[in-house]
């Protein structure tokens, strides 16, 4: 790809007045700086006289059906804000398009630190296990939310979570990506011989369950905002879990980094099976069999790579990485087949 376009101009004199217009707090608009990191919503550090914020649009360009749902992201970080879970206050969101020219939001910046390597190389061997623990517990706390509390009872459908997210998610990689892929295809068809009973009351559920979607304090371990809200739901509980535990099988040299191959007890890092147990005894549930949750993340993680790949194609994604990503979805659909292949 030889350049990223799916990027909005942002016109400071016009969002600095519509912003002003809208939030009677915030003044002096002095830069937007474009942070790199992540493959579907461009975000900014917003430095005002106010303050500073983040500012999150959807990209420029033609978007697939469902993605980039900054409503739905919107709604439920204000729905958090009087929970457990730590958020960013957010200000707005914005349907207007002619301020940026896609819908974008307004949220506070939070300082911390983001682990972007599963093997928290920055850290000393001793601070290193406390990180997966608070990453465990905190989806725990997610889980144990209270939907109707919250307003967010009809923020997804009950029961057949994994048959509807399955056809939607195949759905969506055979639209970017009409030539196919053996592997993904093998691990499709081999997800839907495996499908587990539907066995859990919905919970909310983040999406992207990943360590580098915390932000820790800069001083211990201790969470200050959970991040990336986008592909947030209702539905299994162990699709997050899945998810989390899944990343870290990815091979340690791969753009998204995992654990492959590597000894975790000598990285001072906790075992795929202690966090498991360290979950189901949070939430008080017995422990179970995880393969095939954790396949169907790889599953998912791929079929989004499908559509990395076909934004980079037509010159729309919003970060270099998109077509490497797209280019090696294959890596996803492969280990997720390791997985569900192992002996239980």
């Amino acid at each position: 790809m030889s350049a990223v376009v799916g990027i909005p101009q942002l016109d400071l004199t016009r969002l600095a007045a519509y912003l002003e217009a809208q939030l009677p707090a915030f003044a002096g608009l002095r830069s937007a700086e474009r942070l790199i990191g992540g493959n579907s919503n461009p975000i900014w550090r917003i430095a005002a006289d106010s303050g500073r914020y983040i500012l999150r649009t959807q990209p420029a360009g033609l978007l697939l059906k469902s993605a980039h749902a900054l409503d739905r992201e919107y709604r439920v970080i204000t729905a958090l804000r009087a929970s457990a879970v730590p958020v960013a206050c957010i200000h707005l969101l914005c349907n207007e398009l002619d301020v940026v020219g896609v819908q974008f939001y307004l949220m506070d910046f939070v300082d911390g630190c983001v682990h972007a390597d599963a093997r928290l190389p920055e850290l000393a061997l001793a601070e290193r296990a406390a990180i997966y623990d608070s990453a465990i517990d905190m989806l725990a706390t997610i889980h144990r939310l209270d939907v109707d509390a919250l307003g967010l009872r009809d923020f997804g459908r009950s029961g057949h979570y994994f048959e509807r997210q399955l056809h939607r998610w195949t759905t969506q990689y055979r639209t970017a990506l009409p030539q196919g892929d053996p592997t993904v295809d093998a691990l499709i068809k081999a997800l839907q011989q495996a499908m587990p009973a539907d066995d859990a009351a919905p919970v909310l559920l983040h999406g992207d369950a990943r360590l580098d979607n915390l932000m820790f304090d800069t001083a211990g371990q201790r969470i200050v905002a959970v991040l990336d809200w986008e592909l947030s739901t209702l539905g299994h509980p162990l699709a997050d879990l899945g998810q989390f535990l899944a990343v870290q099988e990815l091979p340690s040299d791969y753009l998204l980094p995992g654990l492959a191959g590597l000894d975790r007890r000598a990285l001072g890092l906790p075992t795929a099976e202690e966090q498991a147990q360290r979950y189901f005894a949070a939430i008080g549930r017995p422990p179970v069999d995880l393969r095939f949750y954790q396949a169907f993340a790889l599953f998912r993680q791929a079929a989004m790579s499908a559509g990395l790949r076909r934004r980079a194609e037509l010159g729309t994604a919003v970060a270099e990485s998109a077509l490497f990503f797209g280019q090696t979805l294959d890596v996803f659909a492969r280990v997720g087949l390791d997985i569900l292949a192992r002996a239980a």
